[in-house]
């Protein structure tokens, strides 16, 4: 059985509610340092692989990981967060300053629809996702995958849904994105089998109260 280890970022400065540039660029605070060692601490023995997005936040929360196994093989995966505003327009932006963009995105409720370059369209986001699980079914052992919330609650309704039509996948993520919490440096663990693939809960029991966010 493949056992994947998914753990969501630790809190960023646009999670703290900081000015910010690209979604790629965007550092940790040290809220999201503290929580990323904490995740480090939770293995007990190594993973087969550790695997990270590209960008800044999830790679900064890795590397504590990394740091402590470090003959465990790295890999970058395009398992980066769904990036449906187009960056070059929310450039020095906080997140507040995002929100009716975002709620006029899902009031749209079109798959294909790009909002410029550098967003991507739910279509292929929901096909990265697939593609993730496909990779992920050919692994074999524990492997430790660094990724975003937005990805994660894909890659949960995907398991929990099976395989869906691209707008039906939609629909339903626009009521799954609000309706399930993953705070910062949250861990749910899936499990792939010949059967069917097991999903556990969102997991923060590693955190303190004082180390919370989301």
């Amino acid at each position: 059985m493949t056992v994947i280890r998914c753990i969501r970022h630790g809190q960023s400065a646009s999670n703290a509610g900081e000015v910010t540039e690209y979604p790629d660029t965007i550092p940790l605070t040290g809220l999201g340092h503290a929580q990323a060692a904490l995740v480090a601490s939770c293995f007990n023995k190594p993973p087969r692989r550790i695997v990270f997005s590209s960008f800044d936040r999830a790679v900064q929360t890795a590397m504590p990981l990394c740091e402590r196994f470090p003959d465990v093989p790295v890999a970058v995966w395009p398992v980066q967060e769904f990036t449906y505003l187009a960056p070059f327009r929310y450039a020095g932006t906080r997140r507040g300053d995002r929100h009716e963009a975002v709620e006029h995105y899902w009031e749209r409720l079109d798959p294909m629809y790009r909002d410029g370059e550098g967003a991507e369209s739910f279509l292929g986001f929901w096909d990265r996702v697939e593609s993730f699980l496909d990779r992920m079914a050919e692994a074999s052992g524990h492997v430790a995958v660094f990724t975003h919330g937005q990805f994660l609650r894909g890659v949960m309704l995907r398991v929990l849904c099976g395989r869906l039509g691209v707008e039906e996948a939609m629909f339903r993520f626009r009521a799954f994105r609000q309706a399930v919490a993953i705070p910062n440096a949250a861990m749910v663990v899936i499990g792939l089998s010949r059967r069917a693939p097991v999903l556990g809960p969102v997991v923060t029991n590693h955190l303190p109260p004082e180390l919370l966010s989301t």
